[in-house]
C-alpha cells in the first residue's frame, strides 16, 4: 500500500495551510491552529468522550477513531489524506518515563506513543511538526536503546526484584511475612541500592531519545517551556513544546509573549516583529470567570454546579483566597485569587478549584474559560469525563500564538519539492 503525498509547488496561500492533529483529545490545539488559519484535515483520538466532543465542534474533519498505534488506524489516517498537501502535524502523545516510585514496567506501552508520532511524520513527510508534552518530560527516563541482550535481560530481572520488594514491604505493613517471604524481602533489601543502581545505569533521558529520534528522519528540532499565561490564557500552564523541520530555510524559533507578569517590559510584536509597547499584564482569574456569576445552570454549555454537603460549605467559606480546602492538596481544592491566573488547570479526580467569590467548586464551563475554550465550543460526556478532557486540553490560545509564529514562518518558504511515493 502507498500514500502518495502531492507536494507543494510554490508559495502556498494561507487557504492551503493544512495540519493532522494527532492525540488529538477533545481539540484544544485544533482550535489554536483554526483561529491562527488553519486548516485542520484530519486527526485522531482514542477515548470515547473525546472523540464525541472533537466531532461536535470539528465536524468537517477526517476523525481516525482509535488505537493510532495500529497499523491499520494509521493506514486509515494515510487513506484519508491521500493526495493532499501536509504542512503540519501536531499533536501530544502522552509520555510515560520509567520511575522507580511509580510506574515499574520498562515496557509501558504508554512511554512508546512518541515513536508512531514520529513514524507517521516520517511517513507524511509535512514542513514542520509541533509537539507538546508535560514539563516533567524533562525529567523522565527511558531503557537505553543500545542495550545488550543480556543487559536488557539483567535490567527487567532487577526491575522485577524491585517491585517484589516493594510488595512484600507493603505486605510486611498489613500482617507478618511468612519464613520464605521474609527471607526474600531481607535478601532484597540488603541488595537495594544495588539493584536501584543497576537499573539507573541502563536508563538515559527520554528528552535525548526523543531528540535523536527526529534527527533520524531528518528533521531539525528545537524545545522550549512555554508559559499559556504569557499568551493571554488565564492560568499559569507550562508545558515543553517541541518544533521541527526539515526546510533549512525555516527559522525555529518560539512566538515572543505577548503578556507578562509585570507590566515594565517592553514586548515585539509576534506577528510584525515590530516594537509592541509594554505587554499586557497576565490574565486574571476574575476578568474570566465575572462573566458567568450571573449565569443559569446549563447542560449544554458545561455550566454544572456541584452540590455541596453543609459541612463542605463550612470548609469553603473557611478557605481563604490562595488557600486549600485540604492541607495535603496544592493545586486541587485551591481557592483562585481573583487577581492572579489560575493554577494549572487539572481533572484531579473532582478537586477541581474552589471560585474566588461563591463557596463553591468551578463549573466545567468556568474551568475551560480558563484553559482559554470560547463559550461556543460544547463538551459531551458526563460532568467526569469533561473536566479530564478539559485538564488534559492544550490552551487554544496557546496553540494560536505557535500558529501564528508558524504560518509567518510557512510564507516565506518557497519550496520546490517533486511528488513522491512512500510505501507504508
Amino acid at each position: 500500500m502507498y500514500y502518495k503525498a502531492r507536494m507543494s509547488t510554490g508559495r502556498p496561500s494561507e487557504k492551503e495551510f493544512t495540519i493532522i492533529d494527532l492525540f488529538a483529545g477533545c481539540g484544544g490545539f485544533s482550535q489554536g491552529f483554526l483561529k491562527a488559519g488553519f486548516k485542520v484535515i484530519a486527526a485522531s483520538e482514542f477515548w470515547n468522550p473525546a472523540i464525541e466532543t472533537y466531532k461536535e465542534n470539528h465536524k468537517s474533519v477526517s476523525l481516525i477513531e482509535g488505537d493510532i498505534t495500529l497499523t491499520e488506524k494509521k493506514q486509515e489516517l494515510y487513506d484519508s489524506v491521500q493526495g493532499k498537501n501536509v504542512n503540519v502535524i501536531i499533536g501530544g502523545p502522552p509520555c510515560q518515563g520509567y520511575s522507580q516510585a511509580g510506574n515499574r514496567n520498562p515496557d509501558d506501552p504508554r512511554g512508546q506513543l512518541y515513536l508512531d508520532f514520529i513514524e507517521i511524520i516520517d511517513t507524511l513527510k509535512p514542513d514542520l511538526f509541533v509537539m507538546e508534552n508535560v514539563k516533567g518530560l524533562l525529567n523522565m527516563k527511558h531503557v537505553n536503546p543500545e542495550l545488550r541482550q543480556k543487559e536488557l535481560v539483567m535490567f527487567k530481572l532487577n526491575c522485577d526484584r524491585l517491585q517484589r520488594y516493594k510488595d512484600l514491604k507493603r505486605y510486611a505493613a498489613q500482617r507478618d511475612l511468612n519464613g520464605e517471604e521474609k527471607t526474600v524481602f531481607d535478601t532484597l533489601k540488603r541488595d537495594l541500592k544495588k539493584i536501584q543502581d543497576s537499573i539507573n545505569s541502563s536508563l538515559i533521558p527520554l528528552l535525548d531519545k526523543i531528540l535523536n529520534k527526529f534527527k533520524e528522519i531528518g528533521y531539525r528540532v528545537s524545545w522550549k517551556i512555554l508559559n499559556s499565561a504569557d499568551y493571554g490564557v488565564a492560568q499559569a500552564r507550562e508545558r515543553i513544546i517541541f518544533i521541527g523541520t526539515k526546510h533549512d530555510a525555516f527559522k525555529l524559533k518560539f512566538p515572543e509573549p505577548t503578556h507578562f507578569k509585570e507590566t515594565s517590559q517592553k514586548s515585539i510584536d509576534i506577528y510584525t516583529n515590530s516594537p509592541s509597547g509594554d505587554k499586557k499584564s497576565w490574565i486574571t482569574s476574575k476578568s474570566i470567570l465575572e462573566q458567568y456569576e450571573n449565569w443559569p445552570e446549563s447542560t449544554e454549555k458545561s455550566h454544572l454546579f456541584t452540590r455541596h454537603s453543609k459541612d463542605f460549605i463550612k470548609r469553603l467559606q473557611d478557605t481563604p483566597i490562595g488557600g486549600n480546602v485540604y492541607e495535603n492538596y496544592t493545586d486541587a481544592w485551591w481557592r483562585l485569587d481573583p487577581d492572579k491566573p489560575a493554577r494549572t488547570v487539572k481533572e484531579n479526580h473532582g478537586g477541581v478549584f474552589v471560585h474566588y467569590k461563591f463557596d463553591r467548586v468551578c463549573t466545567p464551563r468556568e474551568l475551560a474559560a480558563l484553559q482559554s475554550f470560547d463559550n461556543e465550543f460544547l463538551f459531551k460526556g458526563n460532568k467526569s469525563v469533561i473536566l479530564k478532557q478539559i485538564g488534559n486540553a492544550v490552551p487554544p490560545l496557546m496553540a494560536k500564538a505557535i500558529a501564528m509564529m508558524i504560518r509567518e514562518n510557512l510564507e516565506k518558504l518557497n519550496p520546490k519539492r517533486e511528488e513522491i511515493t512512500t510505501s507504508v
